[in-house]
């Protein structure tokens, strides 16, 4: 295993420098790797369900007045 310290430490007589570590991709790769939960996408779905069928009794409405 890599230790970042010890890596550090080897180098600290040379000259300073800022030490860091890229994990941005990593992340970004689990990030695809794990599907959205069950749950939550469900959630979004029925409420977008629900504001559609709001819009359309309101444009029924709109209808019946025209008529």
């Amino acid at each position: 295993m890599f230790n970042v310290f010890e890596a550090m430490k080897s180098h600290d007589e040379e000259e300073p420098q800022c030490y860091r570590v890229e994990i941005i991709e990593v992340i970004e790769d689990e990030c695809k790797v794990q599907p959205p939960s069950l749950s939550v996408e469900r959630v979004i779905v029925d409420s977008i369900d629900e504001q559609e069928a709001e819009w359309n009794r309101e444009i029924e409405i709109f209808l019946q007045q025209l008529e």
